[in-house]
């Protein structure tokens, strides 16, 4: 798909509470306008002054509030195909450009068709998920009327385009050599700080210890509890590993029932265990895994303490 390019973006809430957000997205394919007291005769004439005066008049608005409505309306009524219509349905970024062909339903609503259909996915096909999508364009969709323009308008075609901001890419950079100096900083941790830190990344991931048995039992090192969930869990640290030595703990990892996650960490694995292809249900960490959970756990400044 080619780059999509528009004069203008705006942002329309598909009824209120969303309720035309359905049949206009899955089925339809249209934009959908509500403001179904206001003659459609008057707005198909552009006679936005007797719009106003409906709501000052009819409605007993304020005249800034109607003037406001007029204006929206106005926009669904006259906006062009080249404006970028966005709004936001099962937890996702929809868009679509669409013909300003107004069609009166009998419920007194009005509707324009969408060019092609509504997308919730990027020009790379990469869905548009409100995980991935940045606060400040979410917070559109707390606009309390019905249409209004959208401030983020350059992220909001770069995120459609799959592009990523200057200040972004920027960031990123930064973040992967943060990474691999933090990487650096992990391998020369004494082994005692080496364990303490996964002891760490655990904690803050919301998980409790049991208890530290590593020095009764050769096959674990960290007992542990997630409240949230239930589940139970041993975390097998080493200083270094081999193939053979994690298929062995595989195999009494497995005569523990209890226990619903196994994970085995190494700090210096041997070439075949870092080489080995993990099918298994076991998570097999090894520095460059620690590192990221590092950087997500907060414990940066930790590492840089211990390491000077």
């Amino acid at each position: 798909m080619s780059k999509i390019e528009a004069k203008k973006v705006l942002f329309i809430k598909l009824g209120e509470g969303g309720e035309y957000e359905k049949d206009c997205i899955e089925k339809a394919q249209t934009l959908r306008l509500g403001y179904s007291r206001v003659p459609h005769e008057i707005c198909m004439k552009g006679e936005w002054k007797a719009v106003i005066d409906h709501f000052t008049q009819e409605e007993k608005t304020k005249p800034f509030v109607a003037t406001s409505h007029s204006n929206q309306i106005k926009q669904f009524y006259v906006i062009n195909e080249h404006t970028l219509w966005i709004t936001f349905y099962a937890n996702k970024l929809w868009w679509c450009f669409s013909k300003p062909e107004i069609t009166l339903l009998p419920d007194k609503t009005k509707t324009r068709p969408v060019i092609g259909k509504w997308s919730d996915k990027d020009i790379k096909g990469k869905l548009l998920t409100a995980d991935n999508i940045s606060g400040k364009l979410l917070k559109t969709q707390g606009f309390r009327g019905t249409i209004c323009s959208v401030p983020e308008e350059k992220y909001a075609l770069a995120k459609i385009n799959g592009e990523q901001m200057n200040e972004v890419v920027e960031v990123e950079v930064a973040m992967n050599n943060l990474k691999n100096k933090l990487s650096h900083l992990i391998k020369h941790l004494q082994w005692k700080d080496f364990e303490t830190l996964i002891d760490l990344i655990f904690r803050q991931a919301g998980w409790q210890r049991v208890g530290s048995t590593g020095k009764t039992q050769k096959t674990l090192d960290l007992d542990l509890f997630a409240p949230v969930t239930g589940e139970r869990a041993i975390v097998q640290i080493k200083s270094q590993s081999d193939l053979k030595e994690f298929e062995e703990y595989q195999n009494k990892f497995a005569k523990m029932t209890s226990y619903d996650k196994f994970f085995y960490v190494v700090h210096a694995p041997k070439k075949d265990l870092f080489n080995y292809q993990n099918d298994t249900d076991t998570k097999l960490y090894f520095i460059d895994k620690v590192t990221e959970l590092t950087v997500s756990a907060g414990l940066v400044e930790w590492v840089i303490k211990k390491a000077s």
